[in-house]
């Protein structure tokens, strides 16, 4: 039988970043419906986390069981650049500069990890349907967006919101027909990848490896266990239909990888690459990531090439600051511009910084001492060493405190403070350097 259900926000999405938003909108008083398409565990790629996640994962009581759960990650090697030697850094070194007690990260099982994490919205009192399909976006005669027409069980049910959440991921089911994408040509991926029950551990056998091909394109290594290894080629989708000419295979252009590499290949045997899965990695953003009635968060607003696993961190940021705002909305409509405006501001201004950065590492040919110094520099880290400041961009540490003390009422002219930013981009653009330097004209002294 039909259904109406009356709430104040609906979400699409049980991912991590639409089960973020169910959880602490749920947590805050709000009444809450989450909306997934598929019933979990599903299986997922985006396996290995970033330590700047930490924070969040306190927030929603998570830590304990990750901790049970899944394998820590304590850092990243490298082989990238001109150095010929695999290099390493150390979550650690991040957390120690700013007096945090998370020194680790972790690598998951995406169909554990999210269903713990949908589990948990429903546990602080979100409410959730799984294989429920949103058909339809409600609006009203002045456009704003009202709700959501699903289907589940062969049925057809409405919901009423004052807010609706796109976490849809690359279905993109608000933000596809009310806002446009733009997507970067340059970061036009594909991912090749498959698992190894046996391989040999790298330096540190809690690493995740990041090693660049020669002739284009990256490998990553991630140890899920002692038994299971995640390893994955990521390539321009140009350079696969290239390579894949002449009846050659996905299958032949993985092993031709794996055997180009310094570092993979003496951790797997080659000759057993099982199944493999293929996916694009298309990096985009949205126009915007709100709009009368609605805020867009995870994929669906905007994703980056998984270079440095930040896909699973910059989804749920967005998702703990639209909470925030429209927490702020749902307590004052008067206040609702004003509050989307500085999540939709800095939020993008996260995106821009890694864009930036996975743009400025990407050529593979610079010293070390480069990327680190870049990475400094676009973080606007003026009191960390370079080396620090790299971990603390690869982590996601440098965000950590714009985003957990995100207030979105704390700035009396948002408009002021994004033609900052403007100017700010301008000037860049002008001295031939790339737009991803972060603002401090979100840290306002509240005096």
């Amino acid at each position: 039988m039909s259904r109406t259900e009356n709430v104040d926000v609906v979400v699409v999405g049980g991912g991590p970043a639409g089960a973020t938003a169910g959880s602490l909108l749920a947590k805050a008083g709000h009444t809450v419906l989450v909306l997934e398409r598929e019933t979990f565990p599903r299986y997922h790629i985006g396996e290995s986390m970033v330590s700047g996640m930490a924070p969040l994962m306190e927030e929603l009581g998570l830590v304990d069981e990750l901790d049970a759960r899944f394998r820590h990650k304590s850092g990243i090697t490298l082989r990238w650049g001109r150095d010929p030697e695999p290099w390493r850094s150390d979550f650690s070194a991040a957390f120690s500069s700013t007096g945090s007690h998370f020194t680790h990260a972790w690598h998951v099982r995406r169909s554990e990890f999210d269903e713990l994490m949908l589990d948990n919205a429903r546990k602080l009192g979100a409410m959730v349907h799984e294989a429920a399909q949103v058909t339809e976006i409600l609006r009203d005669e002045t456009g704003r967006v009202t709700g959501v027409g699903y289907t589940q069980d062969g049925e057809t049910h409405r919901a009423n919101a004052r807010f609706v959440v796109d976490a849809s991921g690359q279905g993109r089911v608000l933000t596809r027909q009310l806002t446009r994408t733009n997507w970067q040509d340059d970061l036009r991926n594909v991912a090749v990848w498959t698992y190894f029950d046996a391989f040999t551990p790298i330096a540190d056998k809690d690493d995740i490896l990041v090693e660049a091909i020669q002739g284009g394109g990256w490998v990553w290594g991630i140890p899920l266990s002692d038994t299971e290894l995640s390893m994955g080629y990521v390539l321009s989708a140009e350079q696969l239909a290239e390579r894949t000419r002449g009846g050659r295979t996905q299958r032949d252009v993985f092993l031709d990888c794996l055997k180009g590499s310094h570092v993979a290949r003496t951790m797997v045997d080659v000759d057993a690459v099982g199944e493999l899965r293929t996916t694009r990695d298309w990096s985009h953003v949205c126009d915007t990531f709100h709009g009368p009635g609605w805020v867009a968060v995870g994929d669906a607003a905007a994703f980056i090439d998984p270079l440095f696993s930040s896909g699973v961190w910059l989804g749920t940021s967005g998702a703990w600051l639209a909470a925030r705002a429209l927490g702020a909305a749902l307590e004052d409509e008067g206040q609702e511009e004003r509050a989307l405006e500085r999540f939709d501001a800095l939020y993008r201004q996260l995106f821009k910084d890694i864009l930036a950065y996975v743009r400025f590492f990407m050529d593979p040919t610079r010293l070390r001492e480069e990327y680190e110094e870049r990475a400094r520099e676009i973080g606007n880290m003026v009191m960390q060493s370079s080396r620090v400041g790299f971990v603390s961009m690869i982590s996601g540490v440098n965000a950590v405190a714009d985003v957990v003390d995100f207030d979105p009422m704390s700035v009396e002219d948002v408009e002021g403070v994004m033609q900052e930013w403007d100017e700010q981009a301008t000037a860049s653009q002008e001295a031939g350097e790339d737009d991803g330097r972060r603002s401090r004209a979100l840290q306002v002294d509240a005096s």
